[in-house]
């Protein structure tokens, strides 16, 4: 009982309140840098590029987030062995897929390329087309070293990206 009441001082309650308050105010630091911080999972699907030039190169990506906040993407690069490919921000016209009945067209879409910034909601996925023009001619990226920089409100990180599903312009 000595032992207890001992133990039972003011000092000894302060000190082990400000221990626990201590290991408190880490943990919760910790939890919101794991909880705010850019953790997305890019899925590559597949490229063509543009058979008139050998410039154009359209990707299909998809973007998941991974973390429960949002994540703003302000800007993508495609990096290709040294050389940096800024993806345009205003959207391009990828391809017109129509449905016909006997010889006349009943319905009519355009997709356009993802314009630049989008927004990924928390644990939301944004897919779709992706376009940059490079300066000169590209025929084998399945050989090259790629990768994507992305630019984001969380900050800037590189994905390794393996392009080896190229379609042909028809």
């Amino acid at each position: 009982m000595n032992t207890i009441c001992f133990l039972l001082t003011r000092e000894n309650i302060s000190l082990v309140i400000a221990v626990i308050g201590f290991i408190l105010s880490v943990y919760n630091f910790v939890h919101e840098k794991m909880q705010n911080r850019m953790k997305i999972n890019i899925t590559y699907k597949n490229h063509f590029i543009a058979e008139h030039d050998h410039k154009s190169i359209t990707i299909s990506l998809a973007f998941e987030n991974l973390v429960k906040n949002p994540i703003s993407i302000s800007r993508i690069y495609l990096c290709v062995d040294d050389k940096k490919y800024d993806f345009y921000w205003i959207p391009q016209f990828v391809l017109r897929a129509t449905q016909q009945t006997n010889g006349q067209v009943i319905d009519e879409i355009n997709v356009h390329s993802i314009p630049l910034p989008f927004t990924i909601e928390g644990y939301g996925v944004v897919g779709g087309f992706f376009f940059t023009k490079a300066p000169q001619s590209i025929y084998t990226l399945e050989s090259a070293n790629t990768s994507l920089l992305v630019y984001s409100n969380k900050g800037i990180k590189k994905y390794p990206i393996l392009m080896n599903n190229t379609s042909r312009e028809g």
